[in-house]
C-alpha cells in the first residue's frame, strides 16, 4: 500500500513538473513572437556595397555607396520583385561617404563625399527627370560630414577636410529659399563617422570619430546644435547634464529620429574585444534625458545609412568587419507596433535643457499656448518669431508647426554669408 502511494505520489509530481516546463516553454514562445527583430529583407540587394548612402522618397527606396557607380533603387509598397540598379542616372561624382537630405522638393541631396571629385559637392538628383545636377558646398571640402535639414535649411558641420586627411569642426548652413551660405558657429568637437538627426528644433550629432580615415575606438560625446539660439551644447562640457552615448564608437552612419527619439545603430571600434570590430547594438536618446536599447543587429554593421518610411527601419549594404568592408545586407525592423522593438524598462522623462544664451522656460504642460508674460513659447506661430522654448522639440510632439522663416539679413559675430547658384 505504502508503495502504490509513493509511486501515485511521483507520478503526480511528474506531471506537475511537464506542466510546469510546458506552460514556461508556451511563455518563451509568446515572448519570441511579441519580441520584434531585425529580419533579412526581401528581394535581396544584388551589389556588395560598403560606407553606403540611402534615402527614402516617396515610396522608393535609393542607395549609392562603395564598391560600384550605380544608383540603386527599390519600390517599397507593393514591393518591387527585384532592386533595379541600372535605370537610374550615375551621380556626376562616383565617390563615397556621401551624406543625404531629402528637402521636400522631389529631389534627393548627396552631400559631400570622399574621392571622384564629390569632396565639397552638393549632388542633387531628381528622379522625375532622371537627371543629376550639382552645387558646391561653401565652408566644407571634405566628406563625411554631419547633415541635416529643417525649416528650409540644410545644417553641414564636421566631417573630413579635402582628401579625407584630417576632422574639421566647422559647420555652415544653406537656405534654400534665399540660397545663402551662411557661417555658423563650430561644433564643440569636431567629428566624422558620427550618427545625426534632427528634431526640427535641434541638430543632434552623436558619438563618431577624430583624425584622418581611419578606425578607431571613437567618442561617447552628444552634441546638440539649437536653431534658435544658433549654439551648441555638449556631454563633454563641465557640468552638463547631457547624457553621453552609452558606447563609444563610430561608423553608425546617419542616425534616425523616430517618434521622439534618436536611433543610433551599428558603428565599429578597433577594441579587439567587439567581434570583428562591429557593433550589433542599438541604442536609443530621449532628447535631454536617457538613454535606452532597440533590438540589436543579427549582426554587426558600419558604413551603414539606415532610413526609415515610418513602419520599418531599412538598412542595405555595410561592412561586416571593421575598416574597408563590403556586403549585400539587407534587413529590416518593425518599428509600426507598440514599442516597436524599444526597450522602456530604463526610459525616464526628459529633464529640460535650456541651451546657453537663450531665455530659460519649458513647455511642460503650456503646448499649443502662447502666453505674453513668459521669456519663451509653445505655440505653432514661436517657429517663425524664433522664440519657441528649447524643449518644444520634445514636450510637443505631434502639434502643428509652421515654417521657420530664415532672416539672411541677420548674423551674428561669428556669421558671415555668401551667395550661391547651382550649376
Amino acid at each position: 500500500m505504502e508503495r502504490k502511494l509513493e509511486k501515485i505520489h511521483k507520478e503526480r509530481n511528474f506531471s506537475s513538473f511537464s506542466l510546469i516546463v510546458l506552460l514556461c516553454s508556451f511563455s518563451l514562445l509568446l515572448g519570441k513572437a511579441g519580441a520584434q527583430n531585425w529580419i533579412t529583407e526581401s528581394p535581396s540587394f544584388p551589389l556588395s556595397l560598403g560606407e553606403v548612402t540611402s534615402v527614402i522618397l516617396g515610396n522608393t527606396l535609393y542607395v549609392v555607396g562603395q564598391g560600384a557607380s550605380n544608383t540603386c533603387k527599390l519600390t517599397l509598397s507593393p514591393r518591387s520583385s527585384s532592386w533595379d540598379c541600372y535605370s537610374a542616372a550615375t551621380r556626376p561624382n562616383v565617390g563615397n561617404h556621401h551624406s543625404a537630405v531629402t528637402p521636400g522638393d522631389g529631389t534627393f541631396w548627396l552631400v559631400g563625399g570622399l574621392n571622384g571629385g564629390s569632396e565639397g559637392k552638393i549632388q542633387i538628383y531628381k528622379p522625375s527627370t532622371n537627371s543629376w545636377s550639382t552645387m558646391t558646398m561653401s565652408g566644407s571640402n571634405g566628406g563625411s560630414v554631419n547633415t541635416v535639414f529643417a525649416n528650409n535649411n540644410l545644417y553641414v558641420c564636421g566631417g573630413f577636410n579635402l582628401g579625407g586627411g584630417t576632422t574639421i569642426k566647422s559647420c555652415t548652413q544653406y537656405n534654400t529659399l534665399s540660397k545663402v551660405w551662411t557661417t555658423i558657429n563650430d561644433m564643440p568637437v569636431g567629428v566624422n563617422h558620427a550618427a545625426f538627426a534632427t528634431d526640427g528644433f535641434n541638430m543632434f550629432v552623436m558619438g563618431g570619430r577624430s583624425g584622418g580615415n581611419v578606425p578607431s575606438i571613437g567618442f561617447d560625446t552628444v552634441q546638440i546644435y539649437n536653431f534658435n539660439s544658433k549654439s551648441w551644447q555638449s556631454s563633454s562640457q563641465s557640468g552638463s547634464s547631457i547624457k553621453p552615448l552609452p558606447q563609444a564608437r563610430g561608423g553608425m552612419g546617419t542616425g534616425l529620429y523616430i517618434n521622439g527619439q534618436v536611433w543610433v545603430i551599428g558603428g565599429e571600434t578597433t577594441d579587439s574585444s567587439v567581434t570583428n570590430g562591429v557593433y550589433t547594438r542599438v541604442d536609443v536618446y530621449t532628447p535631454f534625458g536617457s538613454w535606452t536599447k532597440a533590438s540589436s543587429l543579427t549582426f554587426g554593421l558600419h558604413g551603414i545609412y539606415p532610413v526609415t518610411d515610418g513602419a520599418r527601419v531599412y538598412i542595405v549594404g555595410g561592412g561586416t568587419r571593421y575598416g574597408g568592408s563590403q556586403s549585400k545586407t539587407f534587413v529590416s525592423l518593425d518599428i509600426s507596433v507598440a514599442g516597436g522593438g524599444v526597450s522602456t524598462s530604463t526610459t525616464t522623462k526628459p529633464t529640460p535643457l535650456v541651451p546657453t544664451g537663450t531665455a530659460s522656460g519649458s513647455c511642460a504642460g503650456r503646448c499649443g499656448n502662447y502666453d505674453n508674460t513668459k521669456k519663451c513659447q509653445c505655440d505653432s506661430g514661436c517657429v517663425s518669431h524664433k522664440d519657441c522654448c528649447p524643449d518644444r522639440g520634445y514636450q510637443c510632439l505631434g502639434e502643428t508647426t509652421t515654417a521657420q522663416k530664415t532672416s539672411t539679413s541677420t548674423s551674428t559675430s561669428t556669421s558671415t554669408s555668401t551667395s550661391t547658384s547651382t550649376s
